[in-house]
């Protein structure tokens, strides 16, 4: 092999290496990339996942990955007792099956999709998006009844975070 094929055999390698490498967007941080994918959310994305310092610092995507889904199921358990709490005042059968049944949904969602990272990364997101079945099925057992606006709050939130995991995990190294 001759030098100058050597050297374009070299340099081809070095363009595909290049271009496969995964670069945030214009400069922006792991977290500030990801959170500019949900559009018209991009401000309480932000809002939500600079709640925990340890995210704007995170390295790769992985590390993204699980800060994020561990903070997601922070924020579950925070809304179920919540919900629980508004029971002792509105003790409603909607209400009792938002605060049990489907934030347990939620919660175990968000649990199996950390247990699957690395391990089963599709089956994580299938697990991170499934989560947010239980905001949505509340929302609408709710919309029938006046209720706290804050109930409506906490479920946007928990779907939000749901689309934020779901989008990180794509972005895993397969």
């Amino acid at each position: 092999m001759n030098f100058s094929t050597f050297s374009i055999l070299l340099f081809s390698l070095s363009l595909i290496i290049v271009s496969h490498a995964p670069l945030p967007t214009l400069g922006l941080t792991l977290h500030e990339a990801i959170c500019k994918e949900t559009k018209e959310n991009e401000a309480r994305c932000l809002e939500l996942l600079n709640e925990d310092p340890k995210i704007a610092a995170a390295k790769d995507n992985t590390e993204l990955t699980k800060l994020i889904l561990k903070l997601a199921l922070k924020k579950g358990i925070e809304t179920q007792k919540f919900l629980k709490d508004l029971m002792k005042t509105d003790p409603s059968p909607d209400l009792k099956q938002c605060a049990t049944t489907l934030y347990d949904g939620v919660i175990g969602s968000f649990k199996s999709a950390l247990g699957e990272l690395g391990e089963d990364d599709l089956t994580a997101s299938y697990d991170a998006g499934v989560a947010s079945d239980g905001p949505s099925t509340c929302e609408r057992a709710l919309s029938a009844v006046k209720t706290n606006p804050s109930i409506a709050a906490h479920d946007k939130d928990i779907l939000l975070l749901s689309a934020i995991a779901f989008k990180s995990i794509e972005k895993l190294p397969s």
